[in-house]
């Protein structure tokens, strides 16, 4: 199993609430939310665990999502990626907020 990055596309006209139960769902699960998006959350997630967050009833699908290293804006993608990554592990504790 390998953690990988997948978008969780939402069925339309979801509410901010849906999304915030989905993304308890991908923690719960074991992965983190990278990036909220208009469609759906960006996560990382055990590909072993994609078919928990895929049955949630406001999820329409769970695909891979690969960035090209070379791409224009995927530096700053891992820029947000890694700064959302941070807020999470420090709100569980796990790391201390730079400063």
């Amino acid at each position: 199993m390998s953690m990988q990055m997948f978008l969780v596309a939402l069925n339309p006209g979801f509410s901010q609430e849906t999304s915030r139960d989905v993304q308890h769902v991908v923690k719960k699960n074991g992965g983190f939310v990278l990036m909220v998006t208009s469609r759906g959350p960006i996560v990382a997630l055990d590909d072993s665990r994609v078919g928990a967050v895929g049955s949630h009833p406001h999820v329409r699908l769970v695909g891979g999502v690969s960035l090209n290293p070379k791409g224009l804006a995927a530096e700053r993608l891992q820029r947000i990626f890694t700064e959302n990554l941070v807020k999470q592990a420090t709100l569980a504790g796990g790391v201390k907020s730079p400063q």
